[in-house]
């Protein structure tokens, strides 16, 4: 048995999975000989600490990497994992929805795998249900971290409508483009972002426009972008 455990984030989260349980039918008799099986786990989390489900339908998707419909099987999410059985030979990118039936409530980062013949492939997710991240990355106009001497820059992600705000510093060069840095735990919520640069006694130096920005389900990684600071006069 090998195992794989989260590879890659996709840059971009694929679309939520609803209805019933599908798989395609290019071969309704699969040969067991040119079939590979998923068996995923999901652990559910709010900041680190165990969670319940937010939703009752928890949906491993198969997504084959050459295109086409996806495999989909769906679980009691209480259930905490399941197969996904006969899956052709091949490569595919594999996530977990957990939805009402509806709405998708929360979502695993993506892997990237290649199922062989035999195969049985232990898939392990972390879910965070209750909170969301942001990744980002900066620029300095007219110059760089190095150029300014700069100590840090701030990520300062204020929940809409309140004083609410979570201050995340990261050294400069962590989200200097095209680095990317990403942000601690946000409680899904519509959010005012502002990013400012420090000196070495971590007062700002300059800032970029205000973003906003809104996670709506649990464990969503929202792509900020670049953001260009322009250095105070």
């Amino acid at each position: 048995m090998k195992t794989i455990t989260r590879l890659a984030l996709l840059s971009a989260l694929l679309a939520p999975a609803t209805g019933c349980i599908f798989v395609s039918d290019d071969d309704p008799d699969p040969d067991p000989d040119q079939t590979g099986t998923l068996d995923v786990t999901w652990n559910l989390l709010d900041d680190g600490a165990a969670a319940g489900c937010p939703g009752p339908d928890a949906t491993i998707v198969a997504q084959p990497a050459g295109g086409g419909s996806p495999y989909q099987d769906i679980y009691d999410c209480a259930d905490g994992g399941g197969l996904a059985a006969d899956l052709p030979v091949g490569d595919y990118t594999v996530w977990v929805d957990i939805s009402d039936g509806s709405t998708l409530l929360a979502q695993s980062e993506a892997v990237d795998l290649s199922v062989d013949a035999g195969d049985l492939i232990d898939v392990i997710y972390d879910i965070d249900v209750a909170n969301g991240f942001f990744d980002v990355s900066w620029e300095i106009a007219g110059s760089s971290c190095s150029g300014v001497n700069a100590g840090g820059v701030s990520v300062l992600s204020t929940l809409s409508g309140t004083t609410q705000g979570i201050d995340d510093v990261f050294d400069c060069a962590d989200g200097e483009n095209p680095a990317i840095a990403t942000t601690g735990a946000l409680p899904i919520g519509d959010y005012v972002v502002s990013v400012a640069v420090l000196d070495q006694a971590d007062l700002a130096i300059g800032e970029a426009d205000e973003i906003q920005e809104s996670i709506t389900f649990g464990n969503e990684f929202v792509d900020l972008g670049v953001v260009t600071i322009n250095l105070f006069p």
